[in-house]
């Protein structure tokens, strides 16, 4: 990835890859970002690296110590509270104000469900928390807003760092979940729009409760400094 004059996208671009990271699990909480290192992986200046560590924790996706650096936030019970209150706005909104839901995106959220099931005969828990993120970004996306598809992606690079908290992901990615949300799918397939609404409201619901109680009980990761990112050739 070259830097250019228009440095504006080169950081939304890295900024858009790291969040992907998080989210698919790769770049895990505590992970130091170091910037010599990033400006290197994408061939693009510290300045733009510098922008990108910004808006990262500004998003609340990392915290900067101090003659320390930046590293990937660890998230705590208190954060679930504000997260759970976006979700619920955007996405009960996303159900209330569509009617006519595209066949291609019903399509393709039934493709994540199946990918989600197979991934569980398989116990790869941490795809099947990937894929269940998927499903829910591909909700918000009915309403058509680059906006708010950025907004939500980056509650779900939030949610992912919640889910890596406990050593085992199995313990938070229960099937339970997949098949709620077959349900949902379901209820819109059908046109019964309240219906899902109202089974999102209940997952969101227990969602939280859960998180919540996996939060509380899990064990303390290894502190932040001794994890740096992964790099990996793209």
């Amino acid at each position: 990835m070259k830097d250019t004059v228009q440095s504006q996208s080169v950081v939304d671009i890295i900024g858009h890859q790291l969040r992907e990271d998080i989210i698919s699990g790769r770049l895990l909480p505590g992970t130091q970002l170091v910037e010599t290192d990033l400006a290197q992986n994408y061939r693009a200046s510290r300045n733009s690296i510098r922008e990108v560590l910004h808006l990262l924790v500004r998003d609340g996706l990392a915290s900067s110590e101090r003659f320390r650096g930046v590293f990937v936030r660890v998230f705590h019970e208190n954060d679930l509270d504000d997260i759970y209150k976006a979700r619920r706005t955007i996405q009960l909104s996303a159900l209330h104000s569509t009617v006519d839901w595209p066949p291609v995106l019903l399509d393709e959220i039934e493709g994540i469900i199946i990918r989600a099931r197979q991934a569980i005969a398989s116990e790869r828990w941490q795809d099947v928390g990937t894929l269940s993120l998927a499903f829910h970004q591909a909700l918000v996306s009915v309403l058509g807003s680059r906006l708010i598809n950025e907004f939500f992606l980056n509650i779900s690079a939030q949610l992912r760092l919640i889910f890596t908290i406990v050593p085992d992901e199995r313990i938070v990615q229960e099937p339970r979940w997949v098949e709620w949300e077959a349900s949902i799918l379901d209820h819109l397939r059908n046109a019964a729009h309240d219906a899902a609404e109202a089974e999102l409201a209940a997952y969101l619901d227990e969602s939280q409760e859960a998180l919540t109680r996996i939060v509380r009980t899990a064990r303390q990761r290894p502190p932040h400094g001794t994890r740096t990112h992964p790099f990996q050739a793209r």
